[in-house]
């Protein structure tokens, strides 16, 4: 009778290890199945746009371009800012925009006359706007486009005078260098 009694007792604990251990098996399934409905999803990681900041300096080898300046001129480049007294008033229907940059030999060697320029100015469009002689009487004569440059001179400065689409934004001039032909360098205008 003890015998049954003990065998009885350990039916009865074993069963209800068991009903124990299925509610128990039942609650975390059911816990982690709430926790996954309930948790909400996590987006994917948003590309971050990259801010681009102006670039108004840029090294191609060993010639340092700067922007020094880009002015506005509207659409009328008058007669009394020419070199020349013939000149006449110059006038378009756009805007005329002036560009110096500087450029400075931070080489070792000298860099020949015509190894360098600033080419036409870009548009956030694609528009691309050059330079003509038609605009030379209003560049100052300091502007020396193309010089030699000696290392660690002072930097020289060229002007360009552009006309330009009045719709046209983000303007960037593009710079040259014999040394890296075939590569697009800008710098910005600010406008």
């Amino acid at each position: 009778m003890v015998k049954e009694n003990v065998t009885k007792s350990l039916g009865e604990t074993s069963r209800t290890l068991l009903i124990w251990g299925g509610i128990i098996i039942v609650v975390i399934i059911t816990v982690v199945i709430v926790i996954n409905i309930v948790r909400k999803p996590v987006p994917p990681e948003e590309a971050v746009e990259e801010i681009q900041r102006p670039v108004y300096e840029v090294v191609v080898e060993d010639i340092k371009f700067k922007l020094k300046t880009a002015k506005d001129r509207g659409n009328i480049l008058e007669a009394s800012e020419s070199k020349y007294t013939f000149q006449e008033d110059l006038i378009t229907t756009e805007k005329f925009i002036e560009v110096t940059i500087s450029a400075e030999n931070i080489g070792k060697e000298d860099i020949q006359s015509g190894s360098w320029e600033i080419k036409e100015l870009i548009g956030s469009e694609g528009r691309k706007f050059s330079s003509s002689g038609e605009m030379d009487p209003w560049i100052p004569e300091e502007s020396k486009c193309g010089a030699l440059l000696k290392p660690g001179f002072s930097p020289i400065l060229c002007t360009k005078i552009y006309e330009v689409a009045t719709i046209s934004t983000d303007l960037k001039v593009r710079v040259s260098s014999r040394q890296q032909e075939g590569e697009d360098f800008f710098l910005d205008l600010g406008f």
